[in-house]
């Protein structure tokens, strides 16, 4: 007899088959006498409230309800709603037959009635069933134990995944699937091709548990490291799952998460080996077409759209960290698997004070924005422990380019998003590509001419605000976003129509009657902007 056999949960059709149940008489279907039972349970009351934890069979002479058709069909109803398993009655003494009404309502739920007609011990039934499910407790403790010791093994011998699949199987005797996110599904034992791409669509879509006829046939497990999910296991029977399969499930979802850690940690320090590479790609050193070639031997089947570089400024020294390599390391495996679920590949580096993703767009430009602020958001949020995050400093995305020769212009103009992030503090939209007139300031910065810019345009209204706080910076600002409308500048500012008149009138005289002119209109909306990336916000 199998392991899976002998720790197979009693159901009530088995316990029919032990010696004091010979002369029972049984009304129940094929469903009911399916109904798994772990424990006996004596029960002379008719209030059953919180006294069962489900799956008991109830023993009961009936002396609580004594023949009451309305106390026992309560009583029934109870025992049905807590979980139990079935009611065995003792007819004779206090109940001589059990209502049509009783029959009929067990019959409607598949609810197992079993009755004795003589006098029977139940203090034998319980001795008798209790040796029972103890010894089998016993034996699960001891094949969980032989379970782990065989896992163990298997996880030494570094055979991979498989193994693991294989034994768990064996274990269980049901269908084992390992879902496995961004890679191929599997299944032990194999299932036909279309088979096998229906079950793996439902579990996708989440139809399986609403498909499954038995509430308890299936059963799953995320598998979990550094706290993000790498992939889902499940088992699925034609039965009711026992307690020992799922522990056994429990174990292996386990021993998974490890070979995967293992596995994981492996390849990423292989790929931290190779940083040298991407770091010498960032410095414009390898052709599109080395490229290519590098990106096909670590992911033959990866699709080469696009790239966009992000860069992370570290808050601190990696080299400060004790154990600063292995944490890179760690984080990098759950952006990895972030990113891929989003759509990109991903290839790291440190560059100086950075931490630098090369991320190889794998959907065509495909809402790659909203894609990577999710993704950004999701590896943010992974770091619970502020004294090792790593990726909550300024972040910069340069520009998208289809061109992958070019990582190194991506990489310049993230570090240009992230030194505008230090003038004027951290963006909603952090992409180079929406910057605009901030990146034509910020090289204006470069070359020293943001002063002259901002006093040649606006000057005059500067210091004429400063010393007689006349608002006519912000009176400027919003007349020009709102396209020289007076009404709606006025609204805007809650001002009287007399009130902004007065200001446009001082404007034109410090300005000139031409400021409105499309060319010096052009010049002072670009010193305004100036004005504020320089000294903040036009109060």
């Amino acid at each position: 007899m199998s392991m899976v056999e002998t720790l197979m949960q009693l159901t009530v059709r088995d316990i029919l088959q032990r010696p004091l149940f010979q002369k029972a008489e049984t009304i129940a279907s094929e469903e009911a006498l399916g109904r798994t039972v772990r424990w006996v349970h004596i029960m002379e009351v008719t209030q059953v409230g919180k006294l069962l934890s489900g799956n008991e069979l109830i023993l009961s002479t009936g002396i609580a309800w004594h023949n009451d058709e309305e106390l026992s069909l309560s009583f029934l109803r109870q025992l049905i709603d807590s979980g139990a398993s079935g009611l065995c009655i003792e007819l004779g003494t206090y109940t001589t037959k059990p209502s049509d009404a009783m029959i009929e309502l067990a019959k409607s739920e598949n609810f197992p009635l079993l009755f004795f007609h003589e006098e029977v011990r139940y203090i034998d039934i319980t001795q008798d069933l209790h040796a029972y499910f103890i010894h089998q407790h016993h034996r699960m403790v001891y094949e969980l134990e032989a379970l782990s010791t065989k896992l163990n093994q298997l996880l030494l011998s570094g055979k991979g995944i498989m193994p693991l699949l294989k034994l768990l199987h064996h274990t269980t005797g049901v269908q084992v699937a390992f879902f496995p996110l961004n890679a191929e599904a599997q299944f032990m034992p194999p299932m036909p091709r279309a088979k096998a791409e229906a079950f793996y669509e439902q579990w996708i879509y989440g139809e399986m548990f609403a498909a499954s006829p038995l509430k308890h046939n299936l059963a799953h497990r995320p598998i979990l490291a550094l706290d993000h999910l790498f992939a889902d296991l499940l088992l699925q029977s034609e039965q009711e799952l026992s307690e020992f399969q799922i522990l056994a499930l429990d174990r292996c979802a386990t021993a998974l998460a490890q070979e995967m850690m293992r596995t994981k940690y492996m390849e990423e320090r292989r790929r931290y080996k190779d940083e040298m590479w991407v770091t010498d790609w960032l410095g414009g050193k390898h052709a599109d077409r080395e490229v290519r070639a590098y990106i096909s031997s670590i992911k033959p089947a990866a699709k080469l759209y696009g790239l966009i570089v992000c860069a992370f400024r570290l808050n601190v020294k990696l080299a400060e960290w004790k154990e600063g390599e292995e944490l890179l390391i760690q984080k990098n495996m759950v952006a990895r698997a972030i990113f891929e679920g989003e759509g990109y590949l991903l290839l790291p580096a440190i560059l100086h004070d950075h931490i630098v993703f090369v991320l190889i767009d794998q959907m065509k430009q495909l809402k790659w924005k909203e894609r990577l602020l999710r993704a950004i958001d999701r590896l943010r949020r992974t770091e619970r422990n502020p004294d090792i995050a790593l990726f909550s400093g300024t972040l910069g995305v340069g520009k998208y380019l289809t061109d992958l020769s070019r990582a190194q212009e991506g990489y310049e103009s993230a570090q240009e998003t992230i030194v505008i992030q230090t003038d004027i503090g951290p963006l909603n939209s952090p992409f180079f590509d929406d910057l605009h007139t901030y990146r034509i300031i910020s090289g204006l910065k470069r070359t020293g001419m943001l002063p002259a810019l901002i006093e040649e345009y606006i000057g005059p209204l500067a210091r004429y605000d400063q010393e007689k706080n006349g608002q006519l910076l912000k009176t400027l600002k919003v007349f020009l976003s709102l396209s020289g409308s007076k009404q709606d500048t006025a609204r805007e500012l809650f001002i009287v129509r007399q009130t902004l008149y007065h200001r446009l009138d001082k404007i034109a005289a410090l300005l000139g009657d031409d400021y409105l002119a499309a060319d010096k209109r052009l010049a002072i909306e670009l010193a305004l902007s100036a004005y504020e990336y320089t000294y903040g916000a036009i109060p």
